[in-house]
């Protein structure tokens, strides 16, 4: 136990110390990324699973008693228990849109159970896998947690590795592969990947209120989050209503968009072009598009890859955009 509660505050060390530069790195892996929010979900965000594994795990580390099956073995004086051993090895595949939180997150429960880590960050983000890399060095021998950065070969080869537990977080798509490259070993796989999420709203819904919530959780990270909602479900007599507070909520967390540092821009050109074809197909489909620019500036020649709130009304279930994840800021 104390060499597990050793690691968890390595661990927790190395997001403390290293908090101003895992935003900045992370700033510049987006383009446009509020230092402020990166240090809430990347920092923060990773430090309290981490505390909290640290809490518990002599509890869950304690013998557990079971009663003897058959009951027979029970009166012939037979005694059953489960021991919890730890796996060994337990690779990690990080997404790009939490870096670090989905890097280190994933460690409370690698490290409190007693095992070691090999770590293969985005390639995406470049700056804060490259930092990553070098803060596990200085506190962790490679035997414990090793870092390897590198693209999609390197993760192909990865995946491919004869681990004891393999974790990836991304894409439907990407899974796939990882599965089967795992499978090659019999590698036991925890997989977590995108989703639809919706919002229902009922006719006794506060819309002002959930319009600001909805619209809060659209535009953090722009969006891009498995918990971003992608879908409205509501009244059809409280859908001018909703769109009206969408953009009055949008309009005070982001008076300007295209140079203001809080708002975050897309990761890189393939993914803004992919969302942009969200918007081209629902509009040949015949979708009325919101675009939320309070400014109303110009976004065609821009520094980053910036796409404002935009709201997409009356969709049908044969447009892209219900039928794939969003993971931007489309609602």
């Amino acid at each position: 136990a104390e060499t597990r509660i050793q690691r968890l505050d390595r661990c927790i060390g190395l997001l403390v110390d290293h908090s101003d530069e895992i935003a900045e790195a992370l700033r510049k892996d987006f383009g446009s990324r509020a230092p402020a929010m990166s240090k809430l979900t990347d920092v923060a965000g990773s430090i309290g699973p981490l505390r909290h594994a640290k809490a518990n795990l002599k509890k869950w580390m304690r013998v557990e008693k079971r009663a003897p099956t058959p009951a027979i073995l029970g009166w012939l004086g037979a005694k059953a228990e489960i021991h919890y051993q730890p796996l060994g090895v337990v690779g990690v595949i990080a997404p790009w849109n939490f870096p670090v939180n989905l890097t280190f997150t994933p460690l409370a429960g690698i490290l409190a159970a007693g095992n070691r880590a090999m770590i293969k960050p985005s390639e995406y983000t470049p700056h804060s896998s490259e930092l990553m890399a070098r803060m596990f060095r200085t506190a962790f021998d490679e035997s414990e947690i090793a870092v390897i950065t590198g693209g999609p070969e390197v993760g192909a080869s990865f995946s491919r590795l004869p681990f004891d537990h393999l974790l990836f977080t991304g894409s439907t798509s990407i899974a796939y592969h990882v599965m089967k490259a795992a499978a090659e070993n019999l590698v036991p796989v925890t997989l977590e990947l995108g989703g639809k999420s919706p919002v229902i709203l009922g006719e006794g819904a506060d819309v002002s209120l959930a319009a600001k919530r909805v619209m809060n959780g659209k535009t953090l990270n722009a969006g891009q989050i498995c918990l971003a909602p992608d879908y409205v479900l509501l009244p059809e007599n409280k859908r001018d209503e909703f769109v009206a507070q969408a953009q009055d909520a949008t309009a005070k967390m982001f008076p300007t968009i295209k140079e203001n540092p809080d708002y975050t821009s897309v990761i890189n050109l393939r993914h803004y072009e992919r969302l942009r074809g969200l918007l081209d197909d629902a509009k040949a489909k015949g979708a009325k598009v919101v675009e939320i620019n309070p400014a109303r500036e110009d976004f065609s020649q821009q520094e980053f890859y910036k796409i404002p709130p935009t709201l997409v009304l009356d969709p049908t279930d044969d447009m892209k955009i219900m039928k794939e994840e969003i993971f931007g800021p489309l609602l």
